[in-house]
């Protein structure tokens, strides 16, 4: 006979509020993918002062010597939109984690604006 005392009382989650939450997931990164290969891209960064890479041209040779991949991997990471806030996001998220930067330099409090 079992001890209604001694039993373990387990709380289900409905099915329904799972799947729920498996799609509001998948939706906000289905929305973040199609806002990055969709929205406009910049052509300087202002924080850095360059001129970001530019979308190469495609040619059969480019692309089978690996030089139209290789550029256009450069171009696709370095004008993503919204490119400051995203580095902003990530570079306080390794903080938070304590992770730190793969150069060995870390910047402890605010930074000084850029004059421009």
């Amino acid at each position: 006979m079992k001890n209604k005392n001694t039993e373990k009382t387990e709380k289900k989650t409905p099915r329904g509020f799972l799947i729920f939450n498996i799609a509001a997931i998948l939706a906000v990164f289905a929305g973040i993918a199609v806002f990055i290969n969709t929205a406009p891209r910049p052509t300087v960064s202002e924080e850095e002062q360059r001129e970001l890479a530019k979308c190469p041209r495609f040619t059969v040779e480019s692309y089978f010597s690996g030089e139209f991949t290789e550029k256009f991997s450069e171009y696709y990471n370095d004008a993503v939109p919204m490119r400051s806030v995203w580095k902003l996001i990530i570079s306080e998220f390794r903080d938070n984690l304590g992770i730190k930067s793969d150069d060995g330099v870390d910047f402890i409090g605010p930074l000084p604006e850029i004059e421009k």
